[in-house]
């Protein structure tokens, strides 16, 4: 029974790829698909390529700069650097914010700044429609296909007068149901698979397999999970209609809230409930906590000859230039260590609102599968704002360390130096580099936990339905006039 039980479900899911392969419609809607894709594919490229080789030029020129100078420490210091966001080709498989939150950082003394330069900034016209990327194509598209496919399932059936026949041959609604199902399921599967073949061996060629290769794996379950969610979804709807234009039009507002009006609702919601200050009054409170003191009570000149006082205390001496090392030097260092602190204390606040943002949008998931579908995508892409907070915390801790080196050398070198302590190529040479460390997988799973629970969670919950629906009469009770 078994065996014959599996027999007829393979000659049903037979069936229905048979007839998607001859629907001239489903098949010029495939392959439109794949032109997207093609296409994707040549700017995915050229946006890879194009990115890395200026990123690369970029960090040469400014490297021979760097190790090249002749200048006093604390002068180089002002002199500065700049740190590039790294790219790979996850990220321009899936942007995510990568191209409004910046990529450069600004190493300086003195100065604490932020991630800029985005391509935003530059691409007005494009940034508003998004670029051609394989996840818009995934994760937009091909569900709206799917569910194109779907949600006339069983409607064409009911139509045609095929369903009747088919239930008078003795197979179950069950099994015309999940056939619909596995049958349109498998097919989009099959369209998508070579897709991430072609990015898997972009990937082993790239340099970055060891740390891209588990990632593009998870980007591509999340795919399977999702347009099995919506094959679900899709068939849901052809089961409770009984016309295959109320399906459709029914399919076609389901995406267009589900994927465009709701997140934009729910960003908005997320914007106006946790509001971020602006930038000037976040510069001005940093000044102001850095001349006045984080207390309101503890100015510059204070604090600095309070300092001077305790280091004379320590040493023993009565006079600066007693001291064993270079006073200048420290004073710029304790002036350095006490501005970051007041711009930590400050962003700490700043942080906080964009954590409480990302939480309600992680939460709104729940209600949203395809929210939750592309925040799972842009974490293993290494392009949504954890990554981005990531980049930022690893750039200011190199340059708070950087600028402190430079100040210490000056501190402990520049004491009985004639003149301007000046330092050359062999010093600035050896200086390292910055290194962005990528978060783990296991970090990234665990970050999106919530989006994992509610992919899993929706399709369960579809699962029961359907198999509610399924244990009824296709032709009498769910059938909307």
């Amino acid at each position: 029974m078994r065996t014959k039980g599996f027999a007829m479900w393979q000659m049903l899911i037979q069936k229905e790829l048979l007839l998607s392969y001859r629907n001239k419609t489903v098949l010029i809607s495939a392959i439109v698909i794949w032109i997207l894709f093609t296409a994707a594919t040549f700017c995915t490229l050229l946006n890879y390529h194009a990115s890395h080789k200026q990123r690369s030029e970029a960090n040469a020129l400014f490297r021979q700069q760097w190790a090249h100078q002749q200048r006093n420490p604390h002068d180089a210091a002002h002199f500065g650097t700049y740190l590039f966001k790294p790219v790979n080709l996850l990220n321009v498989f899936d942007p995510g914010i990568n191209d409004y939150t910046g990529n450069t950082y600004r190493v300086e003394a003195h100065v604490q700044h932020e991630i800029s330069n985005s391509e935003a900034e530059h691409q007005d016209t494009s940034m508003r429609f998004g670029n051609l990327s394989f996840a818009l194509i995934l994760q937009l598209l091909v569900p709206l296909f799917l569910l194109f496919l779907t949600s006339t399932s069983i409607t064409g059936e009911k139509e045609n007068g095929t369903l009747k026949m088919l239930l008078a041959q003795g197979l179950s609604s069950r099994k015309i149901i999940w056939s619909k199902v596995w049958a349109n399921y498998l097919f989009i599967v099959v369209i998508i698979i070579p897709v991430f073949i072609i990015m898997a061996l972009a990937v082993l060629f790239s340099g970055d397999a060891v740390f891209l290769f588990s990632r593009l794996l998870g980007i591509f379950i999340t795919c399977l999970l999702y347009y099995l969610l919506i094959a679900l979804l899709g068939s849901i709807i052809s089961a409770f209609s009984n016309y295959s234009g109320k399906a459709l039009l029914s399919a076609l507002c389901l995406w267009v809230f589900m994927s465009i009006i709701f997140p934009k609702i729910i960003t908005g919601t997320a914007n106006r409930s946790y509001p971020l200050m602006s930038r000037a009054v976040f510069s001005d409170l940093v000044e102001q906590g850095y001349r006045k003191g984080l207390n309101g009570k503890d100015p510059y000149a204070t604090r600095g000859e309070r300092y001077i006082n305790n280091l004379l205390k320590k040493y023993r001496v009565d006079s600066v230039g007693a001291l064993p090392f270079n006073i200048d030097g420290l004073t710029l260092q304790f002036n350095e260590d006490y501005r970051t602190m007041a711009f930590n204390h400050y962003f700490k606040a700043v942080e906080d609102r964009f954590d409480q943002q990302q939480h309600f949008l992680s939460l709104s998931g729940i209600l949203d599968p395809f929210i939750s579908a592309k925040r799972l995508s842009m974490g293993l892409a290494d392009s949504d704002f954890y990554h981005h907070k990531q980049f930022f915390k690893q750039a200011q801790a190199y340059r708070n360390q950087l600028i402190k080196k430079l100040n210490m050398q000056l501190a402990m070198h520049g004491k009985d130096v004639k003149g301007e302590y000046i330092v050359g190529p062999q010093y600035f040479g050896q200086l390292k580099d910055f290194r962005y460390q990528l978060p783990t997988l296991a970090q990234v799973l665990q970050l999106e936990k919530t989006a994992i629970f509610s992919l899993t969670g929706w399709i369960f919950t579809l699962i029961l339905l359907l198999q509610f629906i399924a244990s009824r009469s296709l032709v009498h009770n769910y059938a909307v006039v």
